[in-house]
């Protein structure tokens, strides 16, 4: 194993609380799940110190892919299904699957409600990755690869055999521009979490930029998803009553749009906290993505899932 220490005089830190969230669905409708993610891919491990705590990361490039989806639309478990198979059993990657609101069907519907996972902050987030707003209007499926565009378009929406090729070449793109053409000077990401209660925890980022990188500030964003929950959903041959959703977004961590670090050349710490309470969310299933943006471009840099 590669060690190498980082001493750092001063580690900026900020305590919040988690203000969105998205509907619940409840407690008993959850299953258990182990890894759902398994790469041909590895990297060198790394460990830093930084201030008082030790930081343990994986020095490569992680594909975000945004997963645009919703239980009325049949064509989602297609691309759900791509996505594991093709992209993210292939590369380095951080699957997030969001439900917006604007997208989904009315909650006065009491089956609707129980089983809707909609999320009004999965609007916001479509809307900010594609410069426009478009969350109420856009087809599903529609999916991002680390908020880029192909051929000027940053959401790649549709069940054809172009969208998926599509998708292909830009996982294929980003994974060999960081991994294989950016001799390892890439911006990496590691998060420590501490359990605290049942339902708190503690969490420590630590974000490592690239040698001689030259962006003055970077966006920061933190999201809670959940794996296991079973639900209804629409397919092409009919509704499946006991569909498995992973990857769901529950809620923003550090705000909606994340925190813009304005200035900070070097590495640098922040720390948070979760809670839980007033959720039917299951610790167990539940995981923390971590990822690093341009703000001017909206590119991400590099992403990290953990656990609970």
């Amino acid at each position: 194993m590669h060690n190498r220490k980082v001493f750092a005089s001063l580690a900026m830190t900020v305590g919040l609380l988690i203000s969105a969230s998205c509907d619940d669905i409840d407690e008993v409708d959850r299953i258990t799940v182990g890894e759902v993610q398994k790469t041909a891919v590895t990297g060198e491990q790394v460990t830093v110190e930084f201030g008082d705590q030790t930081f343990t990361y994986t020095n490569q490039h992680r594909l975000l892919i945004e997963d645009f989806t919703g239980w009325r639309c049949v064509n989602c478990p297609n691309m759900a299904a791509f996505l594991h198979q093709n992209i993210e059993s292939v590369y380095p990657s951080v699957v997030v699957s969001l439900h917006p609101a604007a997208n989904s069907l009315s909650n006065t519907d009491a089956v609707v409600s129980r089983f809707s996972l909609s999320c009004t902050l999965a609007d916001e987030i479509a809307n900010m990755v594609a410069g426009s707003t478009v969350a109420s209007s856009m087809s599903l499926p529609a999916v991002s690869i680390n908020q880029k565009s192909y051929n000027g378009q940053t959401l790649l929406s549709g069940d054809t055999t172009t969208v998926y090729n599509s998708l292909r070449e830009l996982a294929m793109s980003e994974y060999q521009y960081y991994n294989l053409f950016n001799d390892g000077r890439l911006t990496n990401i590691a998060v420590n979490v501490e359990k605290i209660s049942d339902k708190q925890y503690n969490l420590s980022t630590l974000v490592v930029r690239k040698e001689n990188d030259k962006i003055a500030n970077v966006r920061l964003q933190l999201w809670l998803l959940e794996s296991g929950i079973v639900a209804y959903q629409s397919t092409q041959t009919g509704v499946n009553r006991e569909y498995v959703n992973n990857h769901v977004l529950r809620q923003a961590i550090n705000g909606n749009q994340g925190e813009v670090i304005k200035g900070m050349y070097g590495d640098f710490t922040k720390s948070y906290t979760l809670s839980l309470e007033g959720t039917n969310y299951v610790p167990e299933n539940c995981s923390v993505v971590a990822f690093v943006s341009d703000p001017s471009t909206n590119e991400v840099l590099n992403c990290i899932e953990v656990k609970l």
